[in-house]
């Protein structure tokens, strides 16, 4: 199978002091994949706990592969690629 998206909850949510902007924080809860016959199937792989969640998940496009170096902290070494 393909892994095409990935599945975030929003868990908490909170509105910025500096700019006035609500701002969430999700997590990733599991991914959609494309199966041989053409059927979209899911893997949930986390729960959200949290009370602040409303029950919804989102379906996000993959983010593009990361590069050595790309959005990296210093001292951090680059994510791998996932292997589903």
């Amino acid at each position: 199978m393909t892994r095409t998206h990935e599945l975030h909850a929003s868990v908490a949510e909170w509105t910025d002091e500096a700019t006035g902007k609500k701002c969430k924080r999700t997590i990733i809860v599991g991914s959609m994949y494309l199966s041989p016959n053409g059927n979209q199937v899911i893997k949930l792989e986390a729960a959200p706990l949290s009370r602040d969640w409303s029950g919804w998940i989102a379906v996000r496009p993959l983010p593009p592969a990361r590069q050595p170096g790309q959005n990296i902290p210093p001292g951090m070494p680059p994510v791998p690629p996932r292997e589903d």
